[in-house]
């Protein structure tokens, strides 16, 4: 019956207060439970990347303790959803804060210490966007959590039993065993929010054309290869509701335990990465699909636009002050939102579009930066003529099952018909003052504003396989939007497979830095952009962990304060290692691959030419 359910309904049930919560799970399945604050030798500090320490505390949609399970010691990492309308300020709405994502890490940690099977419950809105959480480095938590499930020394099984709301879920997601109940969702973004962002209208037509496109259910999840296995689920107004989903968990929670318990750990972290490199990968008859020599295409950068006018008087005050009457002049405005609230400070000065190409499209005066296109950051970055594209004609046609998803071909044709590009991310090799060899993933922002989908982590994925093979370090450039909607969970899935791919990395003993570009928000910024060994960031560049507009749309008109979304304000809160003006990147980076002991093991590469 649950297989002929709608989307819409299956949602409905998702969000109600009446869905099986976390909290009863653990009363009902579990004994002797003790919160993390009753264990004596719980270290509830995390380190920042800049060597910061942040003293961790409670958060109120976050449980986290230890217990008993049919005999077996167990951790228990738990989002909790408000389970009435008066519990709803005080879970804080269902999204899970920075504290709790570092919470969640330690208690990671405190099962490997022990030999702890961990057993993880998702039910999350989402990770809180707001400012305390950004000052507490909400994105670098949950990239870590993602990473720490995927490298974990100890078993694990997660449950998404409820709403399952982006990179706030997928930090918990990322088990030895996935399950998930039959009445439950996972979703890149709530269907509120997409519906507003791609029809502009939020009502249950466009909610369920939404869900259409999110493809959020555990029939899809199975189908992707997301989940394991589904755990039945009656429908909430059954009477039997409750103890048959608690019997039913138990079943499969002791099943997963037991057969996890009887395998070799280092079997189940590679099988572990395997499925989750294989979301989104190109299908096998793919055979022009090889390694082999990269080939360089150019393509017209969306920032590089003409502009003519036909006012006679127009032109001769930019031939007077600008020189060319066809270059329209740069200002650096400060940028409101419809309802005249600042988003972005801009200091008013106005520079020839000369001087602003010269400056790498960044002001002048100030140094904000504007988006620019992979191949001019490719000219930033690398030596002339130097640099290589590789896997340049990859599409979403060449991905194994992506005719399931949502067709938004006409899109993609239509932005690839105005020179900006086939995909999101471009990736190849080139050289930093002739003896740095490196390999290169720049986002692409002009498609579809850098979104993060199923060719973007494949490409990802196969510049680090690149990177390996060629013993070559690895500089990441993101400016993104985030996870892209019209792929649905897929794309979310995007997240862990990319964070898989920096574990090879940095096993490999490889260099990985990092640089977060204008702007970078959403999945992208809470997957790899935050995982570089070394972290660079574009001068007063947009850095969040959700976009304002994403915020407003999901929070009924609340935004975030212009400085919490900024590279500035990361920084003074331990998130990354340096911010520099954009043209001083390439002398940044340098200098950090010169650190020994990288430069001993860089500096005798093979020549690709």
């Amino acid at each position: 019956m649950l297989r002929k359910m709608k989307a819409r309904d299956i949602y409905s049930c998702a969000t109600s207060y009446d869905k099986m919560k976390s909290q009863q799970i653990i009363e009902s399945l579990y004994t002797d439970f003790t919160p993390w604050e009753g264990l004596l030798d719980f270290d509830a500090t995390i380190r920042a990347p800049n060597g910061k320490t942040i003293e961790l505390r409670n958060d109120p949609a976050m449980i986290v303790g230890v217990a008993n399970f049919q005999g077996m010691d167990v951790a228990i990492i738990a989002q909790q959803t408000p389970a009435s309308a008066q519990e709803r300020r005080a879970r804080n709405y269902g999204l899970v804060q920075a504290h709790g994502y570092g919470l969640a890490l330690c208690m990671m940690r405190y099962a490997e210490r022990y030999g702890l099977t961990l057993h993880t419950f998702v039910d999350t809105v989402g990770g809180d966007p707001f400012e305390d959480s950004a000052a507490d480095l909400q994105s670098w938590l949950i990239a870590r959590c993602q990473a720490r499930m995927l490298e974990l020394k100890t078993r694990s099984v997660s449950a998404i039993i409820g709403q399952g709301g982006s990179g706030g879920a997928i930090a918990l997601q990322l088990a030895h065993r996935r399950y998930m109940l039959a009445l439950s969702t996972y979703s890149v973004i709530a269907p509120e929010g997409c519906a507003a962002i791609l029809f502009r209208n939020v009502n249950e037509e466009t909610i369920s054309s939404a869900l259409d496109i999110l493809q959020p259910t555990a029939e899809h999840m199975l189908k992707y290869g997301i989940i394991d296995g589904i755990v039945d689920e009656p429908l909430l107004d059954d009477p039997d509701y409750q103890p048959q989903v608690l019997a039913n968990l138990k079943e499969t929670l002791l099943r997963a335990s037991t057969e996890l318990a009887e395998q070799n750990l280092e079997e189940l972290q590679h099988d572990l990465h395997r499925n989750i490199s294989r979301i989104g990968r190109v299908a096998e008859q793919q055979s022009w699909y090889r390694r082999g020599k990269g080939l360089t295409k150019r393509l017209l950068g969306f920032s590089r636009v003409s502009h003519t006018t036909t006012d006679p008087q127009i032109a001769d005050i930019r031939r007077h002050i600008f020189g060319d009457p066809d270059c329209a002049p740069q200002a650096c405005n400060t940028v409101k939102d419809a309802d005249g609230h600042v988003v972005r400070q801009g200091c008013g000065h106005i520079s020839s579009e000369d001087a602003f190409r010269q400056n790498w499209s960044a002001c002048p005066a100030c140094h904000r930066p504007n988006p620019l296109d992979p191949h001019t950051y490719a000219d930033l970055l690398l030596d002339p003529d130097s640099f290589q594209e590789i896997y340049a004609d990859l599409t979403l046609e060449h991905i194994d099952g992506w005719t399931d998803l949502h067709d938004y071909s006409s899109t993609r044709q239509k932005i690839e018909k105005q020179n900006l590009g086939k995909e999101a991310l471009v990736i190849g090799h080139g050289t930093l003052f002739g003896d740095l060899h490196v390999a290169v993933a720049l986002s692409n922002f002009g498609f579809m504003g850098g979104s993060m989908g199923a060719v973007v982590g494949e490409k990802f994925r196969a510049c680090v396989q690149f990177a390996c093979e060629h013993r070559l370090p690895l500089i990441a450039v993101t400016t993104t939007g985030g996870a892209r909607m019209q792929e649905g969970t897929v794309s979310l899935a995007q997240m862990g497979k990319t964070t898989a791919a920096v574990l090879a990395l940095r096993n490999a003993g490889l260099p990985y830095v990092t640089v977060l570009g204008h702007p970078t928000v959403g999945g992208v910024l809470a997957s790899y952009a935050s995982l570089g060994d070394f972290m660079i960031a574009e001068s007063k560049a947009t850095v969040s962990f959700a976009g304002d507009r994403v915020v407003k749309l999901t929070s009924a008109g609340r935004g975030l304060p212009p400085a919490s979304m900024t590279s500035e304000f990361f920084a003074q809160h331990g998130g990354i290692h340096s911010v520099v003006k954009r043209h001083e990147i390439k002398s940044l980076i340098a200098g950090v691959l010169r650190m020994t002991p990288w430069y001993h093991d860089l500096k005798n590469l093979e020549d690709f030419a």
